[in-house]
């Protein structure tokens, strides 16, 4: 039998006593209240794996629990679960997220807490060594537990939520006692499995089942009720259809030991975290599956900071991310939501005209040209002469601007934005606070005027045309075309390196020879000549020297008739990055927290579907499955600088984990569709 214990913990306190603890689980340890000083003890006990699992637990265990349980039972949760996740087959490919929040806890609900695990992987995993899979495992467990514990359903239980040592005494169990009974012998093995609650819309009482993830989704199995033909099959299924149009009160709700945002009350208990799987089992059309699915997402934005972090969709969804398919249908949707989120905060500035970001405002005007393309309307932003002068220079330049570029309806339609700079400086288009203005400016116009994000882009003449030369190397991935004239590129801030994927042109006068204008944009050339020699396929830019011409009158009044028609590549599979300021974190799918001026930074995606990565700083990969294969694992290939020019390269094997929250996180950030990821690898 299953006993509860008083579990024995003894520590050499001398040898903890002088190690500091961590901010975050110094935050962690603080819930323990007057319990503290024993949970800190324990977490000096564990590094690596272990502590992850340690600190998982204490971040999200009930408060109440920090008086009712010991830490040995923390410590003995963490560390058989992961011995046993080194021994089975599956164990290397489940997520931390399903493992923490569905193998490592002590309880599923409100059950009395008791050290059930040591006995569970005694009894347990022999039954399911000849298992290959976590899904064949569960079905094995299910089909011969009962009998081995000798426990099956009767009325004459003692309480619904029995704990698994009250059930096997008694021999008897409710529906939510046996689903206890098989979560934690699942958990025992390594199979992540929680309780499924619902309170009957349509009759008197609530039923408790389990689901168990079977490596590529969530299923769902009844308690000592295994059926021949496999999992998703039960009786309950026809009662289970009718909640589809209940309140939250009835609906079908998934058992989560970590916060969600989402709280419902079951048939047996308390309040507890919950996700709402109602639509898996409601037979419900797919469209009203994704309005429930976007209203999640909805609140998922609306949520504060702390919220976002705990927040938890169902792992079913993540599944779907492994395929183009699936990434497509939840992108649309998590646009969808951002989109309607970020028009509540945008719209205002957007029709006051002005757009605000990081302590900077500039104004702009705007008119349309043509009628809108199917897809949304391309953007031309045109930047003014000037810099560097009285603002009524500035802004008579600016009007100028408004007018100066001939519209080319025959082009296709479009918007065109004449952009004021933020400040009357002589670098007010390319300094570090005029980066983000630009970016804000192309999320204002994309969520509030239609705007495709995939057909932006950016020209300006002198000033402007500074502007131009700088915003295309440092953001290139905003943009589908950029072009600059009558000006120069800026030391250090224009790397030809970056322009590997954008389509770059610049003009200057032959006879522009003030600050070096004409001799800057030559050298500039011959450098992007060196890298087309090295790269044919990459580096698609233009430069045109007009001989006869000074500093004015360029033919480029035309130029937006070629312009309009450009795309952006906003996922290319080679990628070559000189970071030239601490402002701009990120180039396509590169992502650094602290860019270092000067270093390079070089990543592809191999013919094999592999990664490749030379960096001299931490850097994260967004990736998708648009960029790699999310079904199997691949290579990451690391080239080392070990020193006096010499370097060396490792490689090591990474499972794809995608998750919709990370998809969510990262489009919020980047207020972009097409630049979002699904799994972030953080290569150090």
């Amino acid at each position: 039998m299953l006993s509860r214990v008083s579990l024995s913990f003894s520590l050499v306190v001398a040898s903890v006593c002088s190690q500091q603890v961590s901010q975050v689980a110094d935050a962690l340890l603080a819930r323990a209240g007057e319990s503290r000083a024993g949970f800190e003890l324990a977490w000096h006990q564990v590094d690596g794996a272990e502590r992850r699992s340690y600190e998982f637990l204490l971040a999200h265990m009930p408060q109440r629990d920090f008086a009712k349980v010991q830490p040995a039972l923390l410590l003995e949760n963490v560390r058989l679960a992961q011995t046993v996740r080194t021994s089975v087959p599956w164990g290397a490919a489940l997520s931390d997220e399903l493992f923490h929040n569905y193998v490592v806890p002590y309880a599923q609900a409100n059950e009395t807490r008791e050290s059930w695990r040591p006995e569970m992987v005694a009894k347990f995993l022999p039954l399911v060594a000849g298992c290959k899979t976590p899904g064949e495992a569960a079905r094995k467990l299910n089909e011969t537990i009962f009998d081995v514990v000798n426990v099956h359903y009767s009325t004459k239980r003692r309480r619904a939520d029995q704990s698994p040592s009250e059930s096997i005494a008694l021999g008897k169990a409710s529906c939510t006692g046996l689903s206890i009974l098989l979560a934690d012998a699942c958990r025992a093995c390594c199979v992540p499995a929680r309780m499924i609650s619902v309170r009957w819309p349509h009759k008197a009482g609530n039923h408790t089942w389990v689901e168990i993830w079977d490596g590529n989704a969530w299923r769902f199995v009844g308690a000592d009720e295994p059926d021949p033909k496999g999992f998703d099959r039960a009786w309950f299924v026809g009662d289970a259809k009718k909640c589809a149009d209940a309140d939250r009160a009835h609906r079908v709700w998934a058992v989560s030991f970590e916060e969600t945002g989402e709280r419902f009350r079951s048939g047996w208990g308390p309040q507890f975290w919950g996700v709402d799987v109602t639509s898996r089992y409601s037979g419900a059309s797919q469209q009203r599956a994704d309005d429930g699915l976007r209203a999640q997402i909805d609140r998922y934005f609306a949520a504060d900071e702390k919220t976002k972090a705990a927040f938890s969709f169902d792992v079913n969804l993540d599944a779907e991310l492994k395929t183009k398919q699936g990434d497509r249908r939840l992108r649309k949707l998590v646009w969808q939501s951002l989109q309607a989120h970020d028009q509540k905060l945008l719209q205002a500035d957007h029709d006051a005209r002005r757009v605000r970001a990081g302590g900077k405002e500039s104004p702009f005007t705007v008119k349309e040209v043509g009628e809108k393309p199917e897809g949304g309307w391309p953007l031309v932003i045109a930047m003014h002469g000037g810099g560097g002068v009285a603002k009524k220079v500035n802004d008579s330049q600016w009007r100028h601007m408004q007018v100066y570029y001939k519209d080319h309806s025959e082009a296709g339609g479009y918007l065109y934005c004449a952009l004021r700079a933020p400040t009357d400086d002589w670098n007010g288009f390319y300094t570090d606070y005029f980066y983000p203005v630009i970016e804000k400016l192309i999320r204002q116009f994309v969520v509030c005027s239609d705007v495709n994000p995939d057909r932006v882009i950016a020209i300006g003449y002198s000033h402007g045309g500074y502007g131009a030369f700088v915003v295309g190397p440092k953001l290139p991935h905003r943009f589908a075309a950029v072009h600059a004239s009558a000006a120069a590129p800026t030391a250090g801030q224009s790397l030809p390196d970056g322009l590997h994927s954008l389509q770059f042109s610049f003009m200057v006068g032959g006879k522009d020879t003030a600050y070096g204008r004409r001799e800057r944009c030559e050298k500039f050339e011959e450098q992007l000549q060196a890298l087309q020699r090295d790269n044919p396929r990459r580096y698609p830019t233009k430069f045109t020297l007009v001989a006869g011409n000074g500093h004015g009158g360029l033919p480029d009044r035309d130029l937006l008739q070629e312009l309009v028609g450009n795309r952006r590549t906003s996922i290319p599979k080679e990628l070559t990055w000189q970071p030239s300021d601490g402002t701009v974190r990120c180039h396509y799918w590169l992502h650094v927290d602290h860019p270092k001026p000067g270093a390079k930074i070089s990543a592809a995606i191999t013919e094999a579907g592999n990664v490749h990565v030379s960096s001299p700083m931490p850097v994260h990969l967004w990736l998708d499955a648009r960029l790699v294969a999310m079904q199997s694992s691949l290579t990451l290939l690391q080239e080392l600088q070990i020193g006096g020019g010499a370097s060396a390269e490792k490689g090591g094997s990474v499972t794809p984990l995608p998750s919709l929250r990370t998809l969510c996180a990262t489009m919020q950030e980047c207020g972009d569709p097409n630049l979002a990821a699904t799994w972030i690898l953080s290569v150090e």
